[in-house]
């Protein structure tokens, strides 16, 4: 969907930037209109611009990423505050969907979170931090048509869109893969897909050759105990469970990866289900990458289409100053 997204845009975008041109020669000669004789982009002004317009992108992107920060720094705040203050909170909270029913059923009541702050944070955070990116996509355009003319505004457009596109393309992508990194390693998918190096496993291909074989939480069931009365392997973490509780110390040695965990196909390999160092780095990788695919990504398409139909709205008012050359007169229309 994020794929026919950008293409849209940038088609649309890609019609309004030949609006914004034929409104500016409409009331030029026909001999100079910019239709007919294009935009010559070795000029100083438009080759400036275009470079200019390219960074508009990574500018607002900039801004978007760190408004989701900032937002979420917030937001985790006001949740540590709920939990140290309101009594009972981190009980409730800390129980799954059975044990909650449990408790309901015994006649006892949860303790219930202040939502409304939570929501009014992400309420008053989406307006407050939308202000500067839109201020930026908004005036550009206007300042640069004003003082540059309609030939920087066009060297503007086509720089701005077309570092949009690769942009948000990348970013789309790039977040996606993060954001499906960290589910499949909390499906317990990764598990046994990456190798422990004490010295003596098999050779890295082989092992990878195998690892797409058998791997996911089955991979590393673990055998040597029994399970109602058979030794068809214990699942890894029940397993887990059990050396947390008999030996904790190994327990975090397996959880950060320096002691390994024998596969059902002989291989040693590093646990990566949840909490180990694995899923930490993963969750690291999709903090950023969700603002990547979700906010910053789909953002810039509405970066291209608005910074083009800025540009045809006011492409008369470009055209009243200095003949739209701009009030430095840098153009040559």
């Amino acid at each position: 969907g994020k794929g026919f997204a950008i293409g849209s845009a940038a088609l649309v975008s890609l019609a309004l930037f030949g609006a914004f041109i034929t409104r500016a020669s409409s009331s030029m000669t026909q001999d100079d209109s910019l239709v007919v004789k294009g935009v010559n982009l070795l000029t100083p002004v438009v080759f400036s611009f275009i470079i200019f317009g390219a960074m508009i992108p990574y500018w607002f992107s900039a801004l978007t990423m760190r408004s989701v920060g900032e937002a979420a720094n917030a937001m985790v705040l006001e949740i540590a505050r709920q939990f140290a203050e309101i009594e009972g909170l981190s009980h409730s909270a800390g129980m799954d969907f059975h044990e909650r029913a449990e408790w309901k059923a015994k006649g006892k009541s949860l303790t219930k979170p202040d939502y409304k702050a939570c929501i009014a944070i992400a309420t008053e955070a989406s307006l407050r931090e939308m202000i500067a990116p839109g201020v930026l996509v908004i005036l550009s355009p206007i300042l640069v048509g004003t003082f540059g003319g309609v030939e920087a505004v066009a060297g503007l457009l086509a720089g701005a869109i077309a570092s949009s596109v690769q942009l948000a393309i990348s970013m789309s992508n790039t977040g996606g893969a993060w954001d499906n990194a960290k589910k499949y390693t909390e499906r317990g998918e990764l598990n046994g897909m990456f190798q422990f190096r004490d010295g003596s496993s098999i050779p890295l291909e082989q092992f990878k050759v195998k690892a797409e074989e058998n791997h996911g939480n089955d991979s590393i069931k673990q055998y040597g105990a029994t399970k109602g009365g058979k030794n068809d392997g214990v699942d890894i973490k029940d397993w887990l469970n059990d050396i947390a509780s008999k030996d904790p110390a190994r327990y975090i040695r397996i959880l950060q990866g320096e002691e390994g965990i024998t596969t059902t196909d002989g291989r040693t390999c590093v646990y990566a289900g949840k909490k180990s160092a694995i899923h930490s780095a993963v969750v690291v990788g999709d903090t950023v990458g969700d603002p990547l695919k979700d906010t910053s990504g789909p953002a810039l398409n509405i970066v291209m289409k608005l910074m083009a139909i800025i540009s045809v709205v006011f492409a008369d008012f470009f055209m009243s100053i200095n003949s739209g050359n701009g009030l430095f007169g840098t153009g040559s229309v």
